[in-house]
């Protein structure tokens, strides 16, 4: 049993000792009047310490209790020495620290409940269930991006904040913005211990809790005074259950990204838990993710066949080489979403943007570079509710083998390949035909059959409308050849190149046979020319 629990658990007014790191010693309660050894708390009485001093050896602690006022010349005693005042007889004292004995072997099988729990459970939601029924009351686990992890218990279905939570699987803003400005949070963050306050809003005595692995904030883990009431065993046995959730969560790695673990928020919007746009907005703030501006989805893949291990480890890297973004690990990939800035203003310069924001840092870069990654870029974005299509457009940019031509490239950006992933989707959908102008592939074969040139010349015209000379010289021909090939293309394949919608097709399905391949050329199922 702790110091800190043996004194809440006293009838006293106040205590004196050394120094706060006391209170975290394990002592055990000695039921022996003033007898102790190292690591055993003692009764002791003020006669017997004036005369002979702290009987206690080693890491002991000798209790002394005072009935009424402590003199200042005792506020500050000898380490190994506790001294407490109350309003009750010494003895009567005496009786409440022997019932001590029994409790801290109450608490001892508690504990060893409690660890073998942890040991039993293979997910959080069933120590959370496990541990709430060893404390007594209500649980709720949250991650350090305020996401419910676990909730356990009869928690009253009356208590609007706690109700709220359970139900959006989130502590809301709100409720975070109350514990910060009431200094509860501060104060369990400096006392390295569980705090009982009051939830005013439900009228709710509560205990908080903040989860520790490493050093490293990974959550909290509170409870609720429903069933019976909080004693200081309770509270001990809490700040116990909160140091194996450290543990779990941390096996886990689910402790949020505020500790590298990637954003429970993204991945929980990303995985379609939020329709409502509202609600998808204040997720986002809680990911401290700036709202009203134009963003990028980023999807970054690495080994093949890679763990999930792997891919936190990249998400790190990745989050401290993109400044302001926040990622999670969705499938076999990590996913980055990285704000643009600027609000959307009617114009849209989100293409230009997203490429100097991306390949002009020179960190992200040189991490791709370093540790043989890609990053496949969405298309701009300013809509939080875009956030799962533009996953999509990643996914299917990454599928449609973009980079065949080129291995070379670190990052490939959506609106450069569009072709190449329509191209993809309809063929594997088995209705890439469905794409082709089919005078366009009868061109493209007449092409490859006869030696000619006339697709290249036609999309030439295209790409130089109304500069014959520059599409002559671009094709390295005298103005009269590319003259003569235009007249041939409108005879041989009945394509006008000063009509829009010819050229439109044209262009169009040159694109999308460019994307397919040249085996789609020499398909048979295409038509064959005459």
């Amino acid at each position: 049993m702790r110091l800190r629990t043996v004194l809440n658990e006293l009838p006293i007014t106040a205590s004196y000792i050394h120094d706060d790191e006391l209170l975290e010693w394990d002592l055990i309660v000695s039921p022996e009047w003033n007898v102790g050894s190292k690591g055993v708390i003692c009764l002791g009485p003020m006669a017997d310490y004036l005369r002979d001093g702290a009987s206690q050896n080693g890491d002991g602690i000798m209790l002394v209790y005072v009935q009424g006022e402590l003199g200042e010349e005792y506020h500050k005693p000898p380490r190994n020495v506790v001294f407490v005042t109350g309003e009750i007889s010494p003895s009567d004292f005496q009786e409440a620290f022997m019932r001590l004995v029994l409790k801290s072997g109450e608490l001892a099988v508690r504990r060893e409940t409690l660890f073998r729990c942890y040991l039993d459970s293979y997910d959080l939601r069933q120590f959370a269930r496990r541990a709430s029924e060893v404390i007594g009351n209500p649980v709720v686990i949250t991650n350090t991006d305020h996401k419910v992890l676990a909730t356990a218990g009869e928690i009253p279905s009356d208590r609007p904040d706690i109700a709220a939570t359970v139900e959006s699987g989130y502590v809301s803003q709100a409720v975070e913005d109350h514990l910060a400005e009431s200094g509860i949070l501060s104060s369990v963050r400096g006392s390295r211990h569980s705090v009982i306050t009051t939830n005013v809003a439900d009228n709710l005595r509560c205990v908080t809790s903040i989860i520790y692995h490493h050093r490293l904030e990974m959550g909290r883990f509170d409870a609720f005074e429903v069933t019976h009431e909080v004693t200081g065993i309770d509270l001990e046995l809490i700040d116990y259950a909160t140091s194996l959730a450290g543990l779990m969560i941390d096996r886990l790695g689910v402790a949020g990204k505020r500790v590298d673990m990637g954003s429970s928020v993204l991945a929980d919007i990303l995985a379609g838990k939020f329709e409502d746009r509202d609600a998808v907005r204040e997720h986002l703030r809680i990911a401290d993710v700036p709202l009203d501006c134009n963003y990028v989805l980023l999807r970054v893949v690495g080994q093949p066949g890679a763990g999930h291990d792997y891919y936190a480890r990249v998400g790190q890297l990745v989050g401290d080489a993109l400044s302001g973004s926040v990622w999670t690990i969705f499938g076999s990939a990590v996913i980055v979403l990285v704000s643009l800035g600027g609000a959307a203003d009617g114009s849209f310069d989100g293409y230009e943007s997203c490429e100097r924001r991306i390949l002009r840092d020179r960190h992200f870069m040189g991490a791709l570079e370093h540790n043989d990654m890609r990053a496949f870029v969405s298309e701009p974005f300013s809509d939080a509710m875009q956030l799962r299509p533009r996953l999509k457009q990643c996914i299917l940019l990454d599928e449609a083998d973009a980079l065949e031509r080129d291995s070379n490239q670190r990052v490939v950006f959506f609106w450069e390949h569009r072709f190449q992933v329509v191209a993809s989707v309809f063929k594997g959908l088995g209705y890439s035909d469905m794409l082709l102008d089919k005078r366009v592939v009868a061109m493209a074969r007449y092409d490859r059959e006869h030696g000619s040139s006339y697709l290249e010349t036609a999309v030439m015209s295209v790409r130089f409308p109304g500069s014959p000379a520059e599409a002559a010289e671009a094709l390295s021909v005298h103005r009269n050849t590319y003259f003569y090939r235009v007249n041939k293309i409108g005879e041989l394949f009945k394509l006008d190149l000063k009509d829009g919608d010819d050229r439109l097709a044209l262009s169009f399905t040159a694109r999308v046979l460019e994307a397919l391949g040249e085996d789609t050329v020499d398909a048979g199922a295409l038509p064959e020319t005459s």
